[in-house]
């Protein structure tokens, strides 16, 4: 074979495993997309009715559910990961009855969770007063803090489920039940802030209600609609769990890696929150609204890091170097794609987009600069979310972890402080600190997983 035929060869060997992963990951990862996007359009919809009752209502509701509670709650939900990994493994292998058992052993975990969360967040007026709120933040954050911890099981239990969907190739089911609850949630959250028809008028306390209802009732609703179909009697679901603890460490041992690398980010971002309610009520609507729009785009990096774990973990088992390294890539390549459209949306539409949260004039003016700058963070963001991922498809539990928390806890919160509140760049400085971790958070994962598929000895 002559050079130009073997770069040609090359190129067509490249192009078509790019195209092979471009199709699964996108099969893969649009239910995932979708059912993520759910998940945060319950909050987009609270946080819209609550700003449009009042912006310091509003103030109210991104403390208390923005700050801790979400680190919580994701954290909780990163020590499930394992329930994703492990009933893949056992799909691909035909081992339903596994598949089965791997559900039914993560659900009483996730309930136990759950509880320990309701009893960590009684005192959360006082937890809040430590973190240097004022007496009346504290107050009524620390109150919608309580009712949220409440719903914490009953997302834990959705999740679990989803999970178990998702591995199996069915995760429609997920979708359609996330589709009922946002028709719930916007009937219910808007009666229960504005006090429509029977129910009474309760502002950011009402939607916090409106979101712990809506939680257990999607748990408990999905894992009864999982017990008693019959379309997942081979699963075995009705069967006791035959595991002992000991025998499922390694599905726990990736979750504590999963939680404590979503922790690290999410502890971060909770502190950036407590930042903008030092500089003031108005700053802290701005930077909770700012943070719910760069949500939604996040979700499609991070419905396609579930793509990436997945592609990635096929080619490892191959022991498939080169495929390995294509798919990573490749699902970096998409993330940035899709995220970097919606960025858009972001970039030139940023005060209609805030209009949507609030009429307030100043809360519009305040927080549109930052939105239209979020455009370019969220690429760099997405991105390091998918190498993570690809990362943990090679196994990798704990470099993920150290990276991140390097990049959002060492790098992120002092400069946050420093470029918010010396520097006087107020939220606009949150978020310029946010790209910089970024930034170095996708430089390292990349060199990371440039490093480990590496290892990958190819038979």
């Amino acid at each position: 074979m002559t050079e130009v035929e073997k770069i040609k060869h090359d190129a067509s060997w490249l192009k078509s495993r790019v195209s092979r992963h471009v199709r699964a990951m996108m099969s893969l990862a649009w239910p995932a997309m979708v059912s993520r996007i759910g998940i945060i359009s319950l909050g987009f919809v609270d946080t819209v009715l609550v700003g449009r009752y009042s912006t310091q209502e509003l103030a109210y509701l991104n403390l208390g559910s923005s700050t801790l509670i979400i680190l919580v709650l994701v954290m909780s939900m990163g020590l499930l990961i394992g329930t994703l990994v492990y009933v893949a493994d056992a799909y691909g292998r035909k081992n339903y009855k596994e598949c089965g058992q791997v559900l039914k052993r993560s659900l009483p975990y996730a309930g136990s969770v759950g509880l320990l969360v309701i009893l960590v967040f009684i005192p959360s007026k006082f937890i809040l007063s430590l973190l240097g709120q004022g007496p009346d933040l504290a107050h009524e954050g620390g109150r919608i803090m309580f009712i949220l911890a409440f719903g914490i099981v009953g997302h834990l239990f959705y999740i679990s489920c989803a999970f178990f969907l998702e591995a199996i190739g069915r995760a429609k089911i997920a979708i359609y039940v996330m589709i009922i609850a946002n028709i719930f949630n916007l009937f219910m959250s808007y009666s229960l802030i504005n006090g429509l028809w029977i129910f009474p008028e309760l502002g950011a306390e009402g939607s916090a209600l409106a979101t712990t209802i809506l939680r257990l009732l999607m748990g408990f609703g999905l894992w009864g609609y999982l017990y008693f179909s019959p379309s997942f009697k081979k699963f075995g679901l009705r069967e006791p769990v035959k595991t002992h603890w000991k025998d499922w460490k390694d599905q726990r041992h990736l979750g504590y890696a999963s939680s404590l690398s979503l922790g690290a980010e999410l502890a971060a971002f909770s502190a950036l929150s407590i930042f903008a309610g030092l500089i003031g009520a108005l700053e802290l609507a701005i930077f909770g609204v700012v943070l719910n729009i760069m949500s939604v785009p996040f979700m499609l990096a991070s419905g396609m890091g579930v793509a990436a774990s997945v592609r990635v973990a096929v080619s490892k088992s191959r022991n498939d170097r080169d495929d390995a390294t294509t798919a990573g890539w490749t699902a970096v390549g998409l993330s940035s794609i899709m995220v970097g459209l919606g960025g858009i949306f972001l970039y030139y539409l940023p005060e209609q987009i805030v209009s949507f949260y609030s009429d307030d004039p100043y809360l519009i003016s305040g927080a549109a600069a930052s939105v239209a700058f979020a455009a370019f963070v969220l690429i760099l963001d997405g991105g390091q979310t998918v190498l993570a991922s690809a990362l943990r498809g090679l196994g990798e539990k704990w470099g993920p972890m150290y990276i991140q928390s390097f990049s959002y806890i060492v790098v992120m919160i002092p400069l946050s402080y420093w470029l918010s509140n010396p520097m006087g760049h107020g939220v606009m400085g949150l978020v310029e600190a946010i790209l910089y971790a970024s930034i170095v958070s996708c430089v390292l994962q990349g060199y990371w997983f440039h490093k480990k598929v590496a290892l990958i000895i190819e038979k």
